[in-house]
């Protein structure tokens, strides 16, 4: 959890360079703003009350976010803003990319229903093929 989707970037930085710089932009932008979320001095939150519950959210007027936007444009704003929660979510200390059990087919979280289903059914089918 956490990790920037170097796809994102990829695809923006083709729209605007050409293939051979684009995919050395797009690296060195991922890897710019990789290391700005696991700077622990930025902390682009807010905490409000909801429901009589403090929670943190990002600040709009975030000036690295601002720029981001404004620059790169809307795709790249997304993938840094839901790492950035991500990371808040499962590591706000340590801010580094925490591995996670993923379901692609839905793309969300894993339960762990779904990993022992997948697990025994690749076991199955592997059962059946040594046989």
């Amino acid at each position: 959890m956490g990790a920037l989707d170097a796809k994102a970037f990829q695809s923006v930085c083709r729209e605007r360079y050409s293939n051979d710089d684009a995919d050395v932009k797009a690296a060195m932008l991922c890897s710019e703003w990789e290391k700005h979320l696991g700077d622990p001095n930025w902390h682009p939150f807010k905490v409000v009350m909801v429901d009589d519950k403090e929670v943190e959210m990002l600040r709009e007027d975030d000036e690295k976010l601002v720029f981001l936007k404004e620059q790169w444009g809307e795709v790249i704003y997304k993938t840094v803003t839901s790492a950035l929660l991500e990371l808040n979510e499962y590591n706000s200390s340590g801010r580094y990319v925490v591995p996670e059990l993923w379901n692609f087919k839905e793309d969300k979280k894993a339960s762990l229903s779904e990993v022992i289903d997948y697990l025994l059914q690749k076991w199955r089918t592997s059962k059946w093929r040594r046989t």
